[in-house]
């Protein structure tokens, strides 16, 4: 049998104060948008960065915990996997991606403050769920 994983580590800041949502089956769900910088030399240009945008979707307990102690620009490390999932528009089929979040470490919470201390660690495997529900939302 051949192995196989599908497994993404993020760490980077909140975009946005993550909002709780539900979705079309009823489950409660948040989407976190989380920036991540790349940085390289270019012999031509010297130092060069990049911000890449990462749409980040956790459900459940783990949803209500980062819509009650995150907000924009929080440090935040997601661990999780990478999903996909077409859409039919009038010219071609589209394909989307987006990462479903089983884990969220708060390295920040500038709302948090009051009520928890250090980092955070929320595991969120058993809200797994069905990774193509991204695609209902």
């Amino acid at each position: 049998m051949t192995k196989s994983m599908n497994k993404v580590f993020l760490m980077g800041h909140l975009g946005a104060t993550p909002e709780l949502q539900i979705s079309k089956s009823g489950r409660p769900y948040a989407r976190l948008s989380v920036a991540t910088n790349r940085r390289w030399t270019d012999d031509e240009k010297g130092a060069k960065e990049l911000t890449d945008w990462h749409s980040v979707f956790v459900w459940g307990a783990l949803a209500q915990r980062c819509v009650d102690h995150l907000q924009k620009g929080a440090l935040v490390f997601v661990e999780g996997s990478l999903t996909y999932w077409s859409v039919a528009q009038e010219t071609a089929q589209v394909y989307k991606n987006a990462i479903h979040g089983f884990e969220v470490r708060f390295l920040t919470f500038p709302r948090a403050a009051e009520t928890l201390s250090g980092g955070a660690h929320v595991d969120n495997r058993e809200e797994a769920g069905n990774h193509n529900a991204v695609a209902q939302l």
